[in-house]
Formats: structure tokens, C-alpha cells, sequence
């Protein structure tokens, strides 16, 4: 394989808007942790220079191949769907972003002006905007984006859709397609997917020692109330 291990795999699942960490620590020969959205995978090695897992979705060199090195970089044909199987996905995803308009679409999210959710800082943690809070056509083009890449995820009782961009997830309240303008969304939220790090909005009105409970706390609420998997710092 190639000098950055596994590269073809990480690549693909950095393509599709997540991540793929090597940990060393608290596994006994090591182990690739894979997330995508609210999706995580923790596959450990075989103790036999091979992550089996992840070493059958590339092309064999060899007839038997036992260890990485018996693989090539290339993929075989339905690696991607196994890929998100193996996360609890399904390969029937929404349509993607367009590379070319990553980055437009981040320049606009960060001209902006987002309003901490204070309601619901000890709960469920996050930001929003409206339509008096931002230009119009940001504020149509983000409800856009929700409706045409997002995915839909439960919240408690309900589902909606969640678009994932830059290590947050957006939504909106409200129904865009109703003939009846006043149930159009105005309220887009957005928080991270990594829930600790609302830990910078409030940590200016509580103390360290608050900031570090309620932390967990915030992971505590979304394990109950979506399918997010447990969180692996739980004792």
C-alpha cells in the first residue's frame, strides 16, 4: 500500500464528509476508527499486520493474501457500499455537494451571524439564524442545501433532515415546500458533531469545573435521544 496507510479507504471516507483515526491507545494491536456524520465504526487489527475488515475492500496482489502488504491500493468495485454498511449506512444516499461549491458554500456560512441557542445550553446545545439575521439568499440557499443533501436522522420521537458540512450538521424548522408561506422555514440551526466543543460558547459564564460536567452531559442527551453510537470516553 501506499505511504499513507490505508489511503484509498481515508480518501473516500474524507469524500464523503468524515473521518479515519488510527488509535494505539487501549487497543492491543491498534485499531482505525471510521466516522461519518452521527455514524462510527471501530475496527482493530488482526494481530497479524491486517485490519481484515478493511484490507477486503482492496484489490489482492496475491492469490491468499494474509497482511496488508498482500494488497493493492485499489478499491474493488463496491468498496464504498460496504464501507457504509459496515457504519449502519445506507449506500442510497442523498445527492452530494459539488466540490466546486465547497467552498462558496463556506464563505457564506461564515459571513453569517449566528445566535448561541442559550434555551438550550444545559440540553441539546446549538446555534441558529433567520431570515432577519442574514441575506436572503444565504438564508434560501442553506435551507436548500438541508433539502437536497441532508440526511434523515431521528431526534426523540421525530425525524428531519441533517445536512453534515465542515464538522457541523445543519436543520431547519419549518416545511419549505408548503403552499402556505407562513410554515416556510426561518429558523436554520446548526451544532456541532462533536457536541463538546459548544463548550467554547458557554465557558465564558461557567466554570471549568461546570463546563467539563456538563460536556458529558451534552453527549449523555444525544445518546438518548438519537442514534448516535455511545460515546468511547463512556466509563
Amino acid at each position: 500500500m501506499s505511504d499513507r496507510a490505508y489511503g484509498s479507504i481515508r480518501s473516500t471516507v474524507e469524500r464523503l464528509g468524515g473521518s479515519m483515526i488510527y488509535q494505539r491507545q487501549g487497543y492491543r494491536h491498534g485499531a482505525w476508527v471510521i466516522r461519518i456524520g452521527e455514524n462510527s465504526v471501530t475496527i482493530e487489527a488482526g494481530g497479524n499486520r491486517s485490519f481484515p475488515q478493511l484490507d477486503c475492500l482492496h484489490v489482492p496482489r496475491v492469490p491468499d493474501p494474509r497482511h496488508w502488504d498482500d494488497y493493492s491500493d485499489e478499491l474493488v468495485p463496491d468498496a464504498e457500499t460496504q464501507l457504509l454498511s459496515m457504519l449502519g449506512i445506507s449506500s442510497n444516499r442523498p445527492e452530494r455537494l459539488p466540490a466546486d461549491d465547497i467552498k462558496g458554500l463556506a464563505q457564506l456560512i461564515e459571513q453569517t451571524r449566528w445566535k448561541f441557542a442559550w434555551t438550550y445550553a444545559r440540553t441539546y446545545p446549538h446555534e441558529y439564524t433567520t431570515k432577519a439575521l442574514c441575506n436572503p439568499e444565504d438564508h434560501a440557499r442553506l435551507v436548500d442545501c438541508i433539502e437536497r443533501y441532508g440526511v434523515i436522522e431521528r431526534f426523540s420521537d421525530s425525524r428531519r433532515k441533517y445536512f453534515y458540512f465542515e464538522e457541523r450538521k445543519y436543520w431547519h424548522m419549518g416545511e419549505p415546500h408548503s403552499e402556505d408561506s407562513e410554515k416556510w422555514p426561518n429558523v436554520i440551526n446548526r451544532t456541532w458533531v462533536d457536541v463538546r466543543r459548544h463548550a467554547a460558547n458557554v465557558k465564558h459564564r461557567w466554570s471549568a469545573e461546570e463546563v467539563e460536567l456538563q460536556m458529558r452531559l451534552w453527549e449523555i442527551q444525544l445518546e438518548k435521544s438519537t442514534d448516535r453510537p455511545k460515546s468511547e470516553t463512556t466509563p
